[in-house]
């Protein structure tokens, strides 16, 4: 059976209420902007942190493959340089 209802995509939460027991309600203030941009970090820290390695190892590969070619290109001019007589 389907839902009666479509899910509402959550929303960020702007404000702290808290209603204590006898019926006061206390409004938390708004985290200031470096923790906001410390939570959105660490959110996004192993996104983050894959895309560095990621990117790392495109980096390791190209000067391992830019060593390896030179290295076939070297052992091809020696054997180009040999002349044999006869």
């Amino acid at each position: 059976m389907l839902p009666s209802k479509i899910p509402v995509r959550s929303r960020s939460v702007r404000s702290f209420d808290l209603i204590t027991p006898q019926g006061r309600t206390y409004r938390f203030p708004t985290p200031p902007l470096l923790q906001r941009l410390l939570r959105w970090g660490l959110a996004h820290a192993e996104t983050m942190a894959i895309s560095a390695a990621i990117l790392a190892l495109i980096y390791v590969a190209g000067f391992a493959a830019e060593a390896l070619d030179r290295s076939v290109f070297d052992a091809c001019n020696d054997r180009a340089g040999v002349r044999r007589v006869g």
